[in-house]
């Protein structure tokens, strides 16, 4: 974790210019470190995000990936647009890989659609860059799955019982799916939008 000098008030005002220097160098010894992946996540960022995109500008062409707070979660409460971008900034590097992958497999008639966890869809392209976005996308399916099975069958109130290896999801369907906006992951805060589950087990 590296400070960084330069101030945005709550009013998106500039208090303290980003320091450039600064950013140069911990740039250097993120290179010298091996680092793979950036979380960058400033104060009030949501309100005016130029010291965030400065550091892209000055980061990118140094081979980092970046996850810039104000795009990954643009919220007020700083503890949780951290964790937020930092669960983002360590599961990115994986999933470009595994989508780049599947991408390169495809023939020029397909398309690839990945699902995230509030159980709707998302470009492959944004789910490399936002992967935070598709981190309970499991169990989202799970209870998308058994939503339209119910449909089907001519039920309207389920509930559901998704077991694994190592946990149980469960989920109450009152006529239609049910959204959260926050969940816990190894006990810090995430927050994007996803199916209302409740898991069992570790």
């Amino acid at each position: 974790r590296f400070g960084l000098p330069g101030r945005i008030l709550q009013t998106g005002e500039e208090l303290n210019p980003l320091d450039i220097q600064q950013a140069e160098t911990i740039g250097g010894r993120l290179k010298g470190l091996d680092v793979e992946s950036v979380a960058v996540c400033l104060l009030f960022s949501y309100v005016n995000p130029c010291h965030e995109q400065k550091i892209r500008e000055l980061l990118a062409p140094l081979g980092l990936q970046l996850s810039l707070s104000h795009e990954i979660l643009s919220e007020f409460r700083e503890f949780e647009r951290t964790s937020t971008t930092v669960i983002n900034a360590y599961v990115s590097p994986t999933m470009q890989r595994y989508i780049g992958h599947l991408i390169e497999k495809l023939g020029p008639m397909d398309s690839l659609g990945i699902m995230q966890s509030n159980g709707g869809s998302i470009s492959a392209e944004t789910a490399m860059n936002e992967s935070v976005k598709t981190i309970l996308s499991g169990p989202a399916g799970g209870v998308v799955g058994a939503y339209e099975i119910g449909k089907m069958a001519g039920y309207s109130k389920l509930i559901t019982f998704d077991m694994g290896g190592t946990s149980t999801d469960v989920s109450l369907i009152d006529g239609d799916l049910s959204l959260a906006f926050e969940t816990h992951i190894s006990g810090y805060p995430v927050k994007v939008p996803m199916i209302d589950i409740h898991t069992v087990g570790a």
